[in-house]
């Protein structure tokens, strides 16, 4: 089934519009406190108002598993400086295909002006696909119902038809009329 464009989820629909930012020279337990504070898992590094990185939760997690002290880490030594960033109508399959081609688990959203308008985590994809499947899935079983409903249709008619039919016949037989629907019945 395909879907129409009204009905296709774009990634403006689902990101985070508001974007949070720290400076490369913050601490790392400045972000990760104001990454809990905002219940968000990803900031933009900013410095001098230009966006130079990303921090996420998942870059906390790596330094720690490497061993590092992070109370010794800048969000500088912490964060991704290579941004993966969308187009805001590009739909929720591209940016998942965005997040499997760069191994990511966040999306910036950037407009065609070079600003950023907003995040998409991992897990707000998922949720926007889920959504979006049970949307389709509702729609499917709509076309379903009425599919089954013609086909209910159309049996009971054919079923009309042969009862019409063998009636005729049986008439003709008893009025001695040589017809071709004895063929038609074993058809």
């Amino acid at each position: 089934m395909s879907v129409t464009d009204a009905e296709k989820y774009i990634i403006a629909d689902v990101m985070s519009k508001v974007l949070i930012g720290v400076t490369s020279d913050s601490t790392t337990s400045e972000a990760a406190g104001i990454m809990t504070e905002n219940g968000v898992s990803g900031l933009l590094v900013k410095d001098a108002g230009r966006v130079v990185g990303i921090v996420t939760d998942r870059d906390f997690t790596h330094e720690v598993a490497s061993g590092k002290n992070l109370k010794d880490l800048k969000i500088g030594d912490l964060m991704t400086a290579k941004i993966v960033s969308v187009d805001p109508t590009i739909s929720l399959q591209e940016a998942v295909e965005a997040i499997r081609k760069h191994n990511i688990h966040h999306l910036l959203v950037k407009s065609e002006s070079s600003d950023y308008l907003g995040m998409v985590s991992v897990k707000e994809l998922l949720s926007a696909l889920l959504e979006e499947i049970r949307e389709q899935n509702i729609r499917l079983k709509g076309k379903v119902d009425e599919l089954e409903k013609f086909y209910k249709i159309a049996v009971n008619r054919e079923l009309v038809m042969v009862k019409l039919k063998k009636r005729v016949y049986e008439l003709e037989k008893k009025l001695s009329i040589e017809s071709d629907l004895a063929d038609l019945l074993t058809k």
